[in-house]
């Protein structure tokens, strides 16, 4: 089909929503160990553990305050599993957070789950620990609750016990986060809520360490209001091993910061012309990064820096040629293939830079400083919505703990509802363990973005560029790649040096690309919002193999905007946006009209994004609410299940009209219609299978299916919101749905648009409104 000839996605699906309801299913979970068993294991471990914690050296404990592990059986880890019944029987011990531990299937209470995992040979599994704070007397009530009959006991408190498998400290190598050859550097403490104040935990942490190994002169902390404490600090290898078995310590890991890539001395040759606009969009893409060359002659038309926000320290010559070439990446993508003769293509996006480094140490850096002006610029700058951050510390994530800068970014997405595109880091090819992603771009309310690069036309990851999972809650990542360059075949990029282009390669300069993709679907289609551009962006995205992967994630970007807001006659994309209700369901329609494709494989595809809000004391369980999405292709297919206690009988899969006296006699039978139409998304799944096959708690998720259409009639989706730490309220989200018909012969972007009269192709805002004179 010719490009002029593609239709405009289609907008205001959010008209046919509707409210419905739904039982949500799934009976008690049986329980590892009996009552009394369970209790008399808890009296043992928590006096075990409270002559512990007494016998630590006094620096490192709280001499009225102590927080206990209460780890949860390894088939709980589902956040409903909470303890909750043990903290309305004893109303001294608080929940201060959770996390995951590892251990020893043979280790644990055999159930049928976990002897399933040792016939498989899995030695290692995970649980589910919840901090508890108290002071010795609460703990104390707690054992005088266990010492009570089973028949004076709460039900819930009953199960809590029962559910648990250990109660004791966190252990110093569950805190200390470090490989072995690590000597000295700059360190990220996470620090357990308090009752004292911030002025009390600092001299706490100042006590810990002798004049030879403390932080005094270096240390920076961040606490945060009914979150963990981050402090930045500089240690050496004594200092570290001070901090082991600090009980208000929850984790120490490395910050490490090791600079900019080097641009000045790379490759250099003759760039493009810049465009000659003299306008400028008005569509601002921001940058946190090295500052950059206003007078530039690509970027003076098209760039500001915002002096007033960006860090004071003196600019750096090597800073300003990163930040410089970011901002030509955001502005003109990658020059190759741009004619050195001919001017570059006016840019449709501006750039808005906040310059974060250097930071007042070149042989200390601390990234605190730079995650302060973030936090600062963003409220600030209302205009700018996309922000592309291409720095970060070294080293990858680890599942136990959220770094400041990640909790600062999340927090920011969803308090000023923007949206930030953050480089995975260029440690792919170091080796397994360390070639993870790294912080910052772990974030769940924003984009981790790769690198790829090209073979023989073909996309393929760049070695460099790190590696996906994620943590729990944002394991997709890198979600989108875009090109960044490699040995062979280089990015070139604006240089410091006027009239040149650099060549190098880095996932610093594919972050940008995302980030003006997104900024364009944000600002040229009206109504739109930034969590719906990131839906766009990642739905437009494409794999080699069509499988999201931890290499690519779901894909590389599309090349261009068009790419992202047209498709053709028979391939109709249609956009929802709206908010849904904390616990309650909502059905997405797929629009496909009722005996209108009847030949042929249709493709169905949809990409949902939220924006939840997060708990840095919850690692494991991080975002308070999701979506949960199941997909149901033909709404006249049920299941019937017999009676219970009918020996012979399995369910049966009818269609209530073709089927309709059979089903009569069923009933007549006693057996059961299922609630809702039968649905393709399984059933009965544990906690962790959908978390690791599904996407649970993942605010963002693209899945596909693909059905011959005679098995589609009506086909929908149900969106069940799913609230937790006591989340409530609404949740924002952007939905895009995709359907392809390839062997339907007609026009289906016109037949959807006349059958569903409420949708309408998006509005792109004219050129002229989008265009201001410098």
């Amino acid at each position: 089909m010719p490009e002029n000839s593609k239709r405009l996605i289609l907008a205001n699906g959010e008209e046919y929503l509707k409210p419905i309801s739904k039982t949500t299913k799934g009976g008690p979970a049986k329980l590892p160990r009996t009552y009394q068993e369970a209790r008399d294991r808890m009296k043992s471990q928590v006096v075990e553990a409270l002559d512990r914690f007494a016998a630590l050296p006094s620096r490192k404990r709280y001499d009225d305050e102590a927080v206990l592990c209460l780890r949860l059986h390894p088939d709980r880890t589902a956040k409903t599993y909470d303890p909750k019944g043990i903290f309305e029987a004893v109303r001294d011990l608080e929940n201060v957070g959770s996390r995951n531990y590892k251990t020893k299937a043979g280790e644990v209470a055999q159930t049928e789950r976990i002897k399933k995992q040792l016939t498989k040979e899995i030695e290692e599994i995970t649980g589910r620990l919840v901090f508890i704070r108290s002071n010795d007397a609460g703990f104390r009530r707690l054992l005088k609750m266990l010492d009570q009959s089973e028949l004076q006991l709460s039900k819930e408190f009953c199960v809590d016990v029962r559910g648990t498998e250990c109660f004791d400290l966190l252990k110093g190598s569950e805190q200390l986060h470090f490989p072995d050859e690590w000597k000295e550097g700059r360190v990220e403490l996470v620090l357990h809520p308090s009752k004292r104040d911030h002025a009390e935990q600092m001299n706490f942490f100042r006590r810990l360490f002798d004049r030879s190994n403390g932080p005094e002169r270096r240390l920076r902390a961040a606490p945060y209001p009914d979150g963990p404490t981050f402090i930045s600090c500089y240690l050496n290898r004594s200092g570290l091993e001070a901090l082991a078995d600090t009980n208000p310590l929850r984790a120490a890991h490395p910050l490490v910061f090791a600079g900019l890539e080097e641009l000045r001395s790379a490759p250099m040759f003759a760039a493009p012309p810049p465009s000659v606009a003299t306008t400028r969009s008005a569509i601002r893409v921001g940058i946190f990064d090295g500052g950059i060359d206003v007078s530039h002659p690509h970027l003076k038309t098209h760039a500001e820096q915002d002096e007033d926000l960006s860090i004071e320290t003196p600019p750096d010559l090597n800073c300003i040629a990163h930040g410089t070439a970011v901002a030509g990446a955001v502005l003109y993508g990658p020059l190759n293939g741009h004619d050195t003769k001919q001017p570059l293509p006016t840019p449709q996006v501006s750039v808005v830079s906040v310059r974060t480094l250097p930071t007042s140490s070149k042989t200390d850096p601390d990234l605190y400083e730079c995650i302060d002006i973030i936090e600062a610029a963003v409220p600030a700058r209302k205009d700018v919505m996309f922000w592309n951050i291409s720095f970060g510390p070294r080293g990858p994530i680890t599942d136990d703990s959220i770094s400041r800068f990640t909790y600062a970014l999340d927090t920011l997405a969803v308090a000023h509802k923007v949206s930030f595109c953050v480089a995975v880091g260029n440690d792919g090819d170091v080796g397994p363990d360390l070639n993870r992603i790294q912080s910052p771009s772990d974030l769940v309310n924003g984009l981790g973005v790769g690198a790829h690069t090209h073979l023989k036309g073909e996309v393929i990851h760049a070695g460099y560029s790190c590696q996906g999972p994620g943590r729990e809650c944002g394991k997709t990542k890198p979600e989108v790649t875009a090109f960044g360059g490699c040995d062979q075949f280089p990015i070139q990029l604006i240089a410091f040096k006027k009239g040149q282009k650099v060549l190098t390669h880095g996932t610093s300069f594919a972050s940008p690309q995302v980030a003006a993709l997104a900024g364009q679907a944000l600002g040229r289609v009206e109504r739109s919002s930034a969590l719906l551009a990131r839906a766009l962006v990642v739905h437009t995205a494409r794999h080699p193999s069509s499988k999201p992967d931890s290499l690519l994630g779901y894909g590389a970007i599309a090349s261009s905007f068009d790419e992202v807001v047209r498709c053709e006659a028979n391939h109709v994309t249609i956009c929802f946006q709206g908010e849904l209700l904390a616990k309650k369901h909502t059905k997405l329609p797929v629009l496909l009209p009722e005996n209108v494709v009847n030949v042929g494989m249709v493709t169905i595809t949809w990409t949902i994004v939220a924006l939840p809000p997060v708990n840095a004391l919850h690692p494991a369980d991080y975002t308070a609410l999701c979506i949960e999405d199941a997909f149901y292709p033909h709404c006249e297919f049920y299941e019937f299940r017999p009676p219970k206690g009918v020996l012979g009988s399995t369910a049966k899969r009818l269609h209530i009209k073709n089927d309709a006296d059979e089903i009569k006699g069923l009933l007549a039978q006693k057996w059961k219609k299922s609630e809702m139409p039968l649905t393709d998304s399984s059933k009965y799944r544990t906690e962790h299978q959908q978390r690791s096959s599904e996407q649970k708690w993942e605010p963002l998720v693209k899945k596909l299916v693909r059905k011959d259409a005679e098995s589609l009639r009506n086909p929908f989706l149900v969106l069940h919101a799913i609230p937790r730490q006591g989340a409530s309220g609404r949740l924002d989200f952007a939905a895009v749905v995709s359907i392809h018909a390839p062997k339907f012969g007609g026009d289906l972007h016109d037949i959807i648009l006349r059958r569903y009269p409420a949708l309408q192709p998006v509005r792109l805002r004219a050129e002229a409104e989008l265009r201001v004179h410098v």
